[in-house]
């Protein structure tokens, strides 16, 4: 989810509409219980300030969360629809004994509208098949018991009827196991998500209730019951408020807990199946012992599920640590066969593969550089200090080239062997003069050596640049480098000075 520069709203904008949104419902509550008509404004006021947000929302939101709120705008929407044929037609006061209507139709649209846009916050991304299949399962824990119960509780209706009041509490399962799987697959998620998560279980604990009530007869439109709807709502006017004010980290950590949760899914809804039958159920013995083996089934298939996960988490667990093992490896091996020990520099296997990549993206490219090292008297200092006093030369001069090097893409300093460094570089003939002048002041400062004894040394350098050679190659390159400094060095030695030449260096 990318971070939103520009919030719409200022802070306290998120809070303050938390407070009114809680004491709005609150009010809703207490007014129902007193059997106020009050209750209606309210709610209506509250669904058309939600609608508002979320549209405010699908505009001025963060661009990946716009697609989000237009389509839970459109969910919001559906449902206002809803409530209002719901309170114009009488004859649909109870979905649960009555033929399904217009109300009906307009509520169920509610659930794949809100579907997509959880189907959204994943980026189109399909849920795993575990998820999927929790979510299956959830659901139909929930609508086959309920099926049953709806027939007991109303057995003159029609099948329609039945399998409708069963829906709004499957579809509510459905959209509450998908959302916990969002939860599940992803570690970080938009705050908008709990909002969203909160007004979904308030609709899903309005569902069951509304059932309950209507197979008891016990049920209408200004029943306590309804403010858990009026709160669901003003959850989804909260999430878009969310998404419009500003916040210091604009994402949400998944806690530890939350995959334990979703797993339980099933579980949970195989539970509230149990307890709604409880409630409501007047069947005969044999019906609830057919019941009571409807649940058993149900339990023993969702334990074999639950075990075959618990075995796919354990095996992608086991793969993950083998990949990382393997990748691991693959990166010591690198290192190892490009790596010197000594010095920590590249060796001379990674200053080809560099010279091999520059040149191999164009062949007849004049900016590749080599600077060939070699230092002077070397073999004085094992003799007469000790291989650890040479040891310690040889890192001090790895690290000051390494300093020198830095962090340009361009550089690459290496050592090739015994006292034999180079640098490779991109850049012209004059550049690799300037370097040639750095790496030689670096080389003459004094190197304190572990007994605490202080000495000085010096290097010969030589230069081959591609711009001075034609049909340039990698060998080519670091032989010519090789060569001039070996001309450097044999100059020096016969004392004689060193004739001018744009690819030998002092």
């Amino acid at each position: 989810m990318s971070v939103r520069t520009s919030p719409f709203l200022p802070p306290y904008w998120w809070w303050g509409g938390v407070c009114l949104t809680a004491g709005l419902c609150g009010t809703v509550f207490t007014l129902l219980l007193t059997d106020q008509p009050g209750p209606v404004l309210l709610f209506s006021g509250l669904m058309r300030a939600a609608a508002l947000l979320l549209a405010l929302a699908a505009v001025r939101a963060p661009p990946d969360l716009r697609g989000v709120f237009r389509r839970l705008l459109a969910a919001t929407l559906m449902y206002v629809a809803g409530e209002a044929a719901f309170v114009l037609t009488s004859s649909s006061m109870a979905v649960s004994t009555g033929e399904p209507g217009l109300p009906d139709l307009l509520y169920l649209a509610f659930y794949p509208l809100v579907l997509w846009a959880l189907q959204s916050l994943r980026g189109g991304r399909p849920l795993p098949l575990m998820s999927r299949l929790n979510i299956l399962a959830t659901t139909l824990t929930i609508v086959l018991p309920l099926y049953v119960v709806l027939v007991q509780a109303s057995p003159e209706q029609r099948q329609l009827a039945w399998w409708t009041g069963a829906l709004y509490p499957a579809l509510d399962a459905w959209v509450l196991s998908t959302l916990l799987a969002l939860l599940f697959t992803r570690r970080r998620l938009p705050l908008i998500v709990l909002p969203l998560v909160t007004g979904v279980l308030l609709i899903v604990l309005g569902d069951m209730a509304y059932v309950i009530l209507s197979a008891r007869g016990q049920y209408s439109p200004l029943h306590p019951v309804t403010a858990l709807w009026t709160a669901a709502i003003g959850a989804f006017g909260l999430s878009a408020l969310r998404a419009l004010t500003a916040t210091a980290d604009p994402e949400w950590n998944r806690p530890a807990w939350v995959p334990a949760l979703v797993q339980a899914g099933p579980y949970v809804a195989l539970g509230i199946a149990t307890v709604t039958w409880a409630l409501i159920s007047h069947g005969d013995a044999v019906e609830n012992v057919t019941f009571g083996g409807i649940m058993a089934l149900t339990a023993l298939l969702l334990a074999r599920q639950e075990l075959l996960g618990i075995r796919q988490r354990r095996l992608t667990t086991r793969l993950r640590s083998t990949a990382q093992a393997l990748q691991g490896s693959r990166r010591d091996l690198w290192r190892q066969l490009h790596t010197d020990d000594l010095t920590g520099l590249p060796n001379r296997r990674a200053c080809l593969d560099r010279l091999d990549s520059w040149l191999a993206q164009n062949p007849t490219r004049t900016d590749v550089g080599v600077l060939f090292l070699d230092l002077d008297g070397f073999k004085n200092v094992n003799d007469g200090y000790g291989h650890a006093a040479g040891d310690e030369v040889l890192r001090t001069v790895g690290h000051r080239l390494t300093e020198l090097a830095g962090q340009e893409p361009d550089l690459l300093p290496a050592r090739l062997s015994g006292d034999e460094f180079a640098l490779v570089f991109l850049g012209t003939p004059e550049r690799g003069e300037a370097l040639a002048g750095q790496i030689a002041a670096l080389i003459a400062r004094p190197i304190t050596l572990p007994d605490g004894q202080t000495l000085t040394t010096a290097g010969s350098l030589g230069q081959m640049h591609s711009a001075l050679t034609a049909g340039v190659t990698t060998s080519a390159l670091l032989s010519g480098a090789d060569h001039a400094m070996y001309r450097v060095k044999r100059d020096r030695k016969a004392q004689r000075p060193v004739p001018h030449a744009p690819n030998l260096f002092d």
